[in-house]
């Protein structure tokens, strides 16, 4: 009889082994490999357990060959920037002598009679792909003189910035301006990019760069990577990644590299761990009490806290990409994303604009969007409007406490511009 158990043992795990083997080949012939070694098997992405350090070079020397004349430059504080007095976007995209969006310069000392308001955030804050008369802030500022009150907008979003980016966009350059009213432009997927301080790491093919990062750290907020390491120092650093002491706190380099467990090369196992990861949208990055969600919404705080303290109303703006809107769209009611408790947060704590709810289900077709997903006229157009109703009612019923102004009739004019 122990023969006989023995022998089925035997063959069940044989039976088991030859089965996985199968597995193991069908996931290899069916998935595919991309020049940067990462793996791709249905939704999911297996990154290489090493650091292409090869491709990565690159883009490294090529940024340092056209540093000079490049539009997105290193900064220290930032990660990088865009340069004072250039254009990009085949010249609709004007950059000033500040350093933002814009055809014109500013004084750092608001006028007496005209309301100021900054942005901040990311490229759909900036307004990649759409020239300076059809972004966002620029029809804000028309539309708000428009409603009869005398404003300026300063747009301080920066393509591919994170969270903490944008605060500290804030915090080095955007207070000195002295805003009666921040807006936070909230891009929500940028909670990758707040765990993240390698920007190739994060996009092989992306700007060689690496960028401040905060960390949690007996609950407050710590400062890494500050000054962020310059660009001829990148490859240095990428040839010892794992021995780096910014390596703990990269998220796709650590997320990616698991060649500590004994399974990792095994596509199917490490593809199977990835969907148990992942079973909720990755809520490692998403969800509240993960790193990337409690991070987001702590810079969040400290953003809002810093800009009251320096006498401005802090607005949250939610603006949803288009796969976030095929999912909002999806269902009656509405669905709701991952990091809805952030979006809740924001709601319950601040002054808060859902631009999602002023959206249809056909706002979802191209002809609203650019070919790389940003908004398009259209868009830029609506939202503009959305945000100006939602400030013009905010200043008019006392909301918006703005306290540079005594009396609001010093930056609103008597007749709004239309009936001029």
């Amino acid at each position: 009889m122990r023969r006989n158990i023995f022998a089925n043992a035997l063959i069940f795990l044989m039976a088991a082994t030859l089965s996985l083997l199968l597995l193991e080949f069908v996931v290899r012939m069916a998935g595919s490999t991309d020049p940067y070694g990462r793996f791709t098997f249905l939704r999911f992405t297996l990154e290489p357990l090493e650091l292409r350090v090869d491709l990565l070079r690159g883009e490294v020397d090529g940024y340092l060959a056209n540093e000079e004349i490049a539009v997105v430059v290193y900064d220290g504080a930032l990660g990088w920037t865009y340069r004072p007095n250039s254009i990009r976007q085949a010249g609709t995209f004007t950059i000033n002598s500040a350093g933002f969006r814009s055809r014109r310069d500013f004084s750092k000392n608001p006028s007496a009679d005209t309301l100021r308001i900054a942005l901040f955030g990311d490229s759909f804050t900036a307004g990649d792909d759409v020239s300076d008369e059809e972004v966002w802030g620029y029809l804000l500022e028309r539309k708000l003189k428009e409603a009869g009150i005398r404003a300026e907008v300063l747009n301080f979003g920066v393509g591919a910035y994170g969270m903490d980016q944008a605060y500290l966009r804030w915090r080095e350059h955007g207070k000195r301006f002295e805003p009666d009213i921040v807006i936070f432009g909230l891009q929500p997927e940028n909670l990758k990019r707040n765990v993240n301080v390698f920007r190739q790491l994060l996009h092989p093919s992306g700007p060689a760069f690496s960028k401040p990062r905060f960390a949690l750290i007996d609950d407050e907020l710590q400062l890494l990577n500050s000054p962020a390491i310059p660009p001829e120092q990148l490859l240095d650093v990428f040839e010892n990644f794992s021995n780096h002491p910014l390596a703990p706190y990269e998220f796709h380099y650590s997320g990616r590299t698991q060649a500590a467990r004994w399974w990792s090369a095994s596509r199917l196992l490490s593809i199977a761990f990835q969907a148990l990861r992942n079973a909720n949208e990755e809520p490692e990055i998403y969800a509240p009490g993960s790193e990337g969600g409690e991070l987001g919404k702590a810079i969040v705080d400290v953003f809002a806290d810093d800009a009251r303290d320096a006498g401005s109303v802090f607005v949250v703006l939610h603006l949803p990409l288009h796969y976030h809107l095929a999912s909002y769209f999806s269902s009656s009611p509405p669905r709701r994303p991952p990091y809805d408790f952030l979006l809740e947060h924001a709601r319950e704590s601040y002054h808060y604009i859902a631009f999602e709810e002023h959206l249809e289900p056909s706002h979802r077709d191209d002809i609203h969007w650019s070919p790389t997903k940003h908004y398009g006229p259209s868009l830029h157009e609506l939202l503009a409007s959305v945000v100006a109703d939602d400030l013009v009612a905010c200043i008019v019923n006392g909301a918006c406490d703005l306290t540079r102004f005594d009396d609001l009739s010093s930056i609103m004019d008597m007749k709004p511009a239309s009936e001029k």
